[in-house]
Formats: structure tokens, C-alpha cells, sequence
């Protein structure tokens, strides 16, 4: 803000606050340049006509060069309105005859520059501009005290005392001046008007009226001008509000835009009630001296949210079922509540005035009614309000407690329930269309037994009227009076047949749902009939009981033993000892081992490769076995379930070859030339393994096999023939089978022939001999040779002293993979 305004037309009274802002009361009401300073001037002539405006500078007129000049200003720091007004106080103060009169007063240089100095600051009473002297002229009053070398400073006025001839103007005249510049002036004129009255001014209070609202915080503020330092007035609240909990006074410092401090200030914070609605609250202003100087009271008006609310009906409760009602909704607040709500037993109804009718009432409509109201501070709902309508029972059944079905034996609870107001107060009850000895509200059934189940009805009474009930069924559960196991088939069963077994139940309800199978006090099965049916097995034999169960419980039966006949099992043979045996070495034991039997009583019978040995025990001994001992033996155990036997044990008795017999084939005769086989029979265990041949005592060899082969014999293969056998046991030799080999008819012609010829030439050579000899010769031939006459003739000398072994021709055969004879080629 600058000290002047190039421009302005300023009306008498205003002030000029810097660059075209005009303010009453500061300055005069024009402004002149004079040589090289600035003033505020009030015109003598315009005293008194506030609306006068005179040109605010000189008449001479303001070129061009001053409207570039005015622009610049406006760019100087310090012109802009970061600085405040040069002289703060107020404009207009009241004061009481013989009192004490503080103006207070603060001068800022800021909008004259860091260089301006203080020329002139000095109080005016009544002044006046006098155009000659071009300054200020009236009762000059003491100038206030400065500091030098500030630029701001205290400006405050103590007039003590106050006459009626104090009252008027005070100006404070400014006059400053730049050091830059110290011939041109800055000035400022600064008013005060002061009113002298017979009673001291009341104090202000803060804010202006208006409505309060509930429990919202609220500062009051109440203030008179400041009190000469010898005086010490003080300000005090009276009235409801003051003595809320949670009042706070103390001092207080209006704002700038309510005074211009200093003052003597208190405050009042708190939070209004709805009862502060109407109430005084009293500022009071106490003198030095203590008395009550002077006072301000304002009436508080507060706004508060709805309260008392509450439900009224009309005509009273209790009403009859189809009156009619009329539900209002009571309630005080500020400003009246301007919409309502509606509930019954917490349901919203759709209503929103403050009254509701009702043409009608009906049962339904009976509950606990609430209204809620609101305005524009808040909301408040009232207490629950009970519309009781009487109506005659309806909707009447019968409670059972606990709900059916029921054990037996348990405590049963009847009640007769209904929908009636008011309650009834007679019952009557029935069990299957009989009149039960009840006639109120709850039967106790103690304990309640299966005869007490059935239909039981309740008829409920009360001031306007009678309702029955529809029967309700009390259901009574028990277990199984009894529980017998029988069987349907006959015990003992043999394995393998079919066995059943039935429960037999006594009276139960609910029928039982399945029937539980034990069986050695384990269990067995669940079924849902009565019936278990089951094959015949050893495993499944023992003591059965049947368990008969419903909802209720169950009933066990008394044992039943079930048997299960079966052959006896695991039927053995045992030998003792085990393995082969050799014949005629030690006693040889054959045990029958059986297993389980039921009935364990049975008899033992044996098999020798399938006849049965007349031997009842379990025991079959062979002392000393024999060949003929050697068989498949099998025992058989017989019950009355059946006969089992054992697999067959063959007993394997080892000997040495037996009956070793040699078989000449085709025959013991045979003619010449023909392929003769030798073989060798024995009966032996293990068979024989190895085969020794003999001719005439001298051994012809070995084979495997009892066969030995003479192929194309001669008359010099006949002779004796033996065959040794032997196995893992022993050996044994065949007798001899001598084996004749006889010539053909051509070679008996052939030989007779030749023989005759020799013949007759030896008995010629002889016939002289002869008879010398004759008679010797018979006696050694009767002595050494035995003749042998054949069948068919032909005959031969045998020599019973000597035998020569024929000589084994080239046509020797051996038997297939065996070599020939000793000495064969």
C-alpha cells in the first residue's frame, strides 16, 4: 500500500489505504501535493458534508509524465499491500463520565520504506486543517513516547478522568520523511472518535446471534476496550451454560475482524444442550472496585436432535381383533422433526408420518411398536411400545417334548400350544378320543410306556373363545421283548449242506431293521431279515446268538451251538523209517496220520495197491520186508460224516536179483546156422545193471542189458550156458542151459556118406584088428564114452573127463554196442 492515490476522489471521512482503496475515517478527504511531499488534508469547507469529494490532487492537473510516474509506484517495494495500514486503533470508542480512557495505538512505517524516519507523531483533540498553515491545528495532547531508530512503536492515549468536553475527534498526525529525500514529507492523519456517556458502554459480544446446535462445540467471546493501566476491571460469564461440564473460560483476543486489539477479552466454550434452548447468557463487565459496571445478555438458541420420543395409541391397549387404532409418534426438538419411521417387533413398516392409523386391528398387528424422528440435527428412536390385541385362540397344536418318537421309560412333555391373547385359562386333552384327567397347559408323561403312545389333542379356552388342536401322534419306540435262536435245519449238518438259523423276535417297535449274528460271542454277520443262512463249513461251527435291534435298543438271545459234521481231514501215510529199505533188514512202520474229525470217532483200514489189508490200526508193521512187500500202500479213516483216504505211499524195498533164469532163444535146439539170443530174466530192485555171460564155465563177456546174440551158430557153440546178474544189492548166477546144435539134413547126408566110406576102410584095416580088439575096445568105450542118441537118429560120443571148448568161429555176434566174446575177431 502506498501513502497516497494519484486518482482518487476522496469522500470526506474515508481513508486512503494506498493505490485507489478509500476507507472512512483515516484521512481527510482529499489529498495535495505540495513542493517535493505528500498529505492527507481535510478541507475546511467540506467539514460536515460527508459525500463532498475533491479532486485528490492538485487543480493545476496531472499530465502524461505523472500517469508514468503512478505506474512506476506501483512497482516500488514497499507500495504493494504486503505492509499494513500505518497507524492501527480504533475508529470510534465510548466512555463513561469520570472513567478511564485507553486508546490503544500501533505505528508501522513499512509502506514509507526501510529508510523512513519518524518526523512528527503527536495526538490532536478536535482537529482541524488550516489551509494557510497547510497542517493540522487544534488542542495538541502529549506526544507519544518514541524509540529511536524503529520504524514502529507505540502510539497508545491515556485520557484520565473523562469530562463531558473530552468527547469529539482525536487525530494522531504522522509525518515521515526518507532519508533519499528527507525535504519531502509522507503524512498521515489517523481518527478517533470518542462518545462520553453517563453509563459506561456495555461489553461486546462474539459471535453475532445465531443457532446453536446440540453437543457441537461452541466458542463465545465477549470484550470492552482496554482500561487505563491504574485500573483493573475484569469480564465474568453468568448463566446455565456456564456451569456444564466441560465449560472452559479464559482470556481472549478477538480477531482482527471483529477489533483492533489491545482489549480486555474472555472467552466461553462448550457444548450445548437441548436444555440451554431459551437460556441467558450474561456477560458482566466488574469494575475496579468491584461492582457490576455494566453487563450484555443474549438469549441462546439451540438446535437438538429429536428426544421424549415416544409412541402413543389411542384408545389404550389391550384392544379387541378388528378395532380400529391410531398410532402418533411424540417427540421434542429443534426444529421440529420432518420425517418419521415405523417398525413392529424390528420390521420396517412403510410409514413416514408421525401418525399411523390402523382401520382394522388384527392379531398380526399386535407387537412392540417404535417410532423414529428426525430433523436436521439428528435422529432419535423410542422406547419399544407394546399394542397387546385379544384375540380367541387359533393355530392350537400340541408340542411333545422330546419329539416323538420317544423311548420307552423316558419323561414325556405334552404342551398345548396356541396363538391367543389373552392366554387361555382352561385346557381340556384326549388320547384316542377319550377325555384325559388334564386341564392344563403341560402333561407330564412319567415315564411313558408303550401303551401310552396313540393320538393325543389339546382344546385351548380363553375370554373370547375355544380351538382344538389336530391329533398329533406320540410315537413310542422299545427294543425287542425277547430274542430265541432256532434252527430250520437239522444240527449236527453235515459238511457242505446248507444250514439255517432263524431269530425269533418278540414285540418291538419300530420292527427291528436288521438282526445281528454272533457266533462265539464275535461278530459274524448283519442281516436285514430274521434268517442266516450260511454252507456248512468246520470254520463256520460254534455258538450262535442272535441280537435282535431297533431304534430303541435290543434283545440277545441264548446261545445255539451249531456242529458241522466232515470226514476226518489231512489222512496220511507215514513210513518209519523213510526212504528205501532193503529186504530183510530191520522193522519197517506204516502210520496212518489223521487230522481233525467231527465226530472225532472213526476206524483205520489199509490198501496194498488197492485190496484191503485185514489191519484195523493205525499202525501196518513189516518185520524184515520181503521183496513181495514192495507195493503202494494207502489208509482210509471212516466217520460218520464219511471216509477219507490217504494218498498212496509206495513202500520201495530194494533186493538182490532173485529166480535169475536163462532163456535160450528160439529154443535149446537149434539147427545150424541159425541165430541163437540168450536171455537173461531176474527179478531185483534197483534192476540189474550189469549182465555176465558164460559158456561151458568160461565167461563170454559183459552187457548192460540181459541179451546176449549167437549168430549162425555151429555144432561147436553147443554146450552150457550160464548168465550172472548183478545190482546195487547183490549178485546171482542162472542154472546152466546147455544149448544142442544139430547138423542140417544135407550135412547129416553128407557126413553119413563119408562117414560110411571111412568107415568100411577103417573096419577093413580094423576087421583084422577086431578081433583082438574088438572085446577090448567095447569095455573102454562102455568105461569112457557115453553115446547119445538124438531123435532123430544121428548120435555122438561125449566125453564126461575132458571137455574142449569148441573154437569160436568167425561168426560170433555181440549184442548191439557190446563187445564180442574174449578172443573174437
Amino acid at each position: 500500500m502506498g501513502w497516497w492515490d494519484p486518482y482518487a476522489c476522496v469522500p470526506l471521512g474515508q481513508e486512503v489505504y494506498g493505490v485507489g482503496v478509500m476507507a472512512p475515517g483515516n484521512l481527510g478527504p482529499f489529498e495535495k501535493r505540495e513542493g517535493s511531499g505528500l498529505d492527507w488534508l481535510r478541507a475546511e469547507e467540506e467539514v460536515g458534508n460527508p459525500d463532498a469529494c475533491v479532486p485528490a490532487v492538485s487543480r493545476r492537473g496531472l499530465g502524461a509524465a505523472n500517469m508514468w510516474l503512478f505506474v512506476f509506484l506501483l512497482l516500488i517495494p514497499g507500495s504493494a499491500s504486503t505492509c499494513r495500514d500505518p497507524v492501527t486503533a480504533p475508529k470510534e470508542l465510548a466512555a463513561a463520565l469520570g472513567s478511564c480512557l485507553y486508546i490503544s495505538c500501533r505505528y508501522d512505517l513499512c509502506q514509507a520504506g526501510q529508510d523512513a524516519q519518524l518526523r512528527v507523531l503527536r495526538w490532536i483533540h478536535q482537529p482541524r486543517y488550516d489551509k494557510k498553515k497547510q497542517d493540522f491545528m487544534g488542542r495538541w495532547l502529549d506526544e507519544p513516547r518514541r524509540i529511536p531508530g524503529t520504524n514502529e512503536g507505540d502510539c497508545s492515549l491515556i485520557l484520565p478522568h473523562i469530562r463531558a468536553d473530552d468527547a469529539g475527534t482525536y487525530g494522531l498526525r504522522l509525518v515521515a520523511y526518507t532519508s533519499r529525500r528527507p525535504q519531502k514529507e509522507l503524512r498521515w492523519m489517523h481518527y478517533v472518535t470518542v462518545n462520553v456517556t453517563d453509563t459506561p458502554p456495555a461489553p461486546h459480544l462474539w459471535p453475532d446471534p445465531a443457532p446453536l446446535t446440540q453437543d457441537q462445540k461452541i466458542t463465545f467471546g465477549c470484550w470492552v476496550p482496554p482500561a487505563c493501566p491504574e485500573d483493573t476491571p475484569t469480564l465474568t460469564w453468568e448463566g446455565p451454560v456456564t456451569k456444564t461440564a466441560g465449560v472452559h473460560v479464559g482470556t481472549w483476543t478477538p480477531p482482527e475482524t471483529v477489533t483492533s486489539p489491545p482489549v480486555i477479552g474472555t472467552l466461553l466454550a462448550f457444548e450445548p444442550l437441548w436444555y440451554h434452548d431459551g437460556t441467558l447468557l450474561k456477560c458482566i463487565f466488574w469494575g475496579s472496585d468491584g461492582k457490576n459496571v455494566t453487563q450484555v445478555s443474549r438469549q441462546l438458541q439451540v438446535n437438538y436432535a429429536p428426544r421424549d420420543v415416544q409412541v402413543e395409541m389411542a384408545p389404550l391397549t389391550p384392544i379387541r381383533e378388528g378395532q380400529e387404532v391410531t398410532l402418533r409418534c411424540r417427540d421434542s426438538a429443534k426444529p421440529p422433526s420432518y420425517t418419521y419411521s415405523w417398525s413392529l417387533e424390528g420390521r420396517i413398516l412403510p410409514h413416514s408420518t408421525a401418525q399411523v392409523h390402523l382401520p382394522s386391528i388384527q392379531a398380526t398387528d399386535g407387537g412392540s411398536y417404535r417410532c423414529r424422528a428426525t430433523n436436521t440435527v439428528g435422529t432419535m428412536e423410542s422406547p419399544s411400545t407394546t399394542l397387546e390385541v385379544y384375540y380367541a385362540p387359533r393355530n392350537v397344536w400340541v408340542e411333545v417334548t422330546p419329539p416323538s418318537p420317544v423311548h420307552e421309560d423316558q419323561e414325556v412333555t405334552l404342551r398345548c400350544r396356541d396363538s391367543s391373547n389373552p392366554p387361555p385359562h382352561n385346557y381340556t386333552w384326549s388320547w384316542e378320543g377319550r377325555i384325559l384327567p388334564h386341564s392344563t397347559a403341560q402333561v407330564l408323561l412319567r415315564p411313558i410306556k408303550a401303551t401310552g403312545g396313540g393320538s393325543y389333542t389339546c382344546q385351548a379356552t380363553n375370554l373370547l373363545g375355544t380351538a382344538k388342536s389336530r391329533p398329533t401322534t406320540l410315537e413310542v419306540y422299545y427294543p425287542p421283548r425277547t430274542a430265541a435262536l432256532e434252527a430250520l435245519t437239522s444240527l449236527p449238518a453235515l459238511v457242505g449242506t446248507r444250514i439255517t438259523l432263524r431269530c425269533a423276535l418278540g414285540p418291538a417297535h419300530p420292527a427291528p431293521s436288521s438282526v445281528q449274528w454272533l457266533r462265539n460271542d464275535r461278530w459274524e454277520a448283519d442281516t436285514p431279515s430274521s434268517t442266516l443262512s450260511f454252507d456248512a463249513d468246520p470254520a463256520r461251527a460254534g455258538t450262535y446268538r442272535c441280537n435282535g435291534r431297533n431304534a430303541a435298543g435290543s434283545a440277545l438271545s441264548p446261545p445255539l451251538s451249531v456242529i458241522v459234521w466232515y470226514p476226518p481231514k489231512a489222512v496220511r501215510v507215514l513210513q518209519i523209517p523213510r526212504g528205501p529199505v532193503v529186504a530183510g533188514e530191520g522193522l519197517v512202520r506204516l502210520h496212518c496220520q489223521i487230522g481233525a474229525a467231527e465226530p472225532p470217532k472213526f476206524t483205520v483200514s489199509w490198501f496194498k495197491n488197492g485190496q484191503e489189508l485185514p489191519v484195523p490200526d493205525l499202525d501196518l508193521l513189516l518185520p524184515g520186508p520181503a521183496p513181495v512187500d514192495a507195493a503202494a500202500y494207502a489208509c482210509q479213516a471212516r466217520n460218520d460224516a464219511g471216509v477219507t483216504r490217504s494218498p498212496p505211499v509206495t513202500l520201495d524195498v530194494r533186493f538182490g536179483p532173485q529166480g535169475v533164469e536163462l532163456v535160450p532163444d528160439p529154443s535149446r535146439r537149434v539147427q545150424e546156422m541159425t541165430d541163437v539170443t540168450l536171455r537173461c530174466h531176474a527179478d531185483a530192485r534197483p534192476p540189474p545193471s550189469d549182465f555176465e555171460w558164460f559158456w561151458e564155465g568160461r565167461p563170454l563177456g559183459r552187457t548192460p542189458e540181459g541179451l546176449w546174440v549167437l549168430p549162425a551158430v555151429g555144432t561147436h557153440a553147443s554146450g552150457r550156458y550160464r548168465c550172472r546178474v548183478t545190482n546195487d544189492i547183490a549178485s546171482a548166477e542162472s542154472s546152466d542151459v546147455i544149448v544142442t546144435v544139430y547138423y542140417s539134413t544135407t550135412t547129416i547126408l553128407r557126413k553119413t556118406f563119408l562117414g560110411l566110406g571111412v568107415g568100411l576102410s577103417i573096419l577093413l584095416v580094423l576087421g583084422t584088428l577086431g578081433c583082438f580088439l574088438r572085446r577090448r575096445w567095447r569095455r573102454q568105450v562102455a568105461a569112457d564114452e557115453e553115446p547119445v542118441v538124438e531123435p532123430s537118429g544121428t548120435f555122438f560120443l561125449r566125453n564126461k573127463k575132458v571137455a574142449h571148448p569148441p573154437p569160436i568161429p568167425d561168426t560170433w555176434v555181440s549184442p548191439p554196442g557190446h563187445p564180442g566174446p574174449q578172443g573174437a575177431t
